[in-house]
């Protein structure tokens, strides 16, 4: 039986899993410095008969993982950005630019959709993207995290720490306007792309695809027609690897 591996390389964390038979049969997620503890988890699986890749940060954490690879002889495959790859056509002015992360993602959600959708990821960073009717990227926008928020307001400013704070209307202390002022940021962010895509595409209303490891802060704030979606990332990887095994194709990746 076939099988595939999929690792979702980010900015911090490591998210992985095997697929097979049309559903996952295992998945994890590792901090990107404890990628060592990857090898423990690899090496009670047999060798994949596809193993792709997106990979988005340091060079030292793209060797490592090339390493934990290296003991199946299948080759890896590292995700690229193209013009066009299953159904979606790349708007980036430089295909390639945009990131594999991205691209995987988008991947996903117009297979989810296959309508006018945003594609929001709330990771590290906070990309809001979005598909067209025809499925075409149409741009989109990328705008510090939760936590790179925090670490500026730390780093720029005469404040000793940032706790956590909590939502308020109106915030009546330092912690809670922090946390509240983030929140308004992305969400603020995400209405504004919102009605963009209303407008472009002259609808009244379309869904948003939320994944990423801080969607479950900015879920009970939402207003508009959401789907979150676990590891989207790891999903796209999915469908592109199933695209290129039904194609025999090997040489469209990096």
């Amino acid at each position: 039986m076939s099988s595939i591996l999929a690792i979702d390389s980010g900015n911090s964390n490591i998210k992985w899993g095997l697929y097979s038979d049309n559903q996952w049969l295992k998945q994890g997620n590792v901090f990107y410095k404890n990628v060592s503890i990857l090898e423990n988890e690899f090496i009670k699986l047999s060798q994949p008969t596809f193993v792709i890749i997106s990979h988005v940060a340091r060079d030292e954490t793209k060797n490592q993982i090339n390493n934990l690879v290296s003991h199946w002889s299948t080759k890896p495959q590292w995700l690229c950005a193209s013009r066009f790859r299953c159904s979606v056509i790349n708007g980036y002015t430089n295909p390639s630019q945009l990131g594999s992360d991205r691209w995987a993602a988008l991947i996903a959600a117009w297979e989810i959709e296959k309508k006018p959708c945003l594609v929001i990821s709330t990771g590290t960073a906070v990309t809001i993207d979005v598909l067209s009717k025809s499925g075409k990227f149409l741009g989109g926008v990328i705008l510090p995290g939760f936590h790179l928020m925090t670490k500026s307001l730390l780093a720029g400013t005469h404040l000793a720490s940032i706790e956590l704070g909590s939502y308020e209307d109106f915030p009546v202390n330092t912690d809670n306007a922090i946390q509240t002022g983030i929140l308004h940021c992305i969400l603020g962010a995400i209405d504004r792309m919102y009605n963009l895509l209303l407008s472009n595409a002259n609808l009244v209303s379309a869904n948003c695809i939320i994944s990423g490891g801080n969607a479950s802060l900015l879920i009970p704030f939402f207003k508009l027609p959401i789907k979150v979606i676990n590891n989207l990332v790891l999903e796209g990887l999915i469908i592109v690897a199933n695209d290129a095994l039904k194609n025999s194709e090997s040489n469209f990746l990096l």
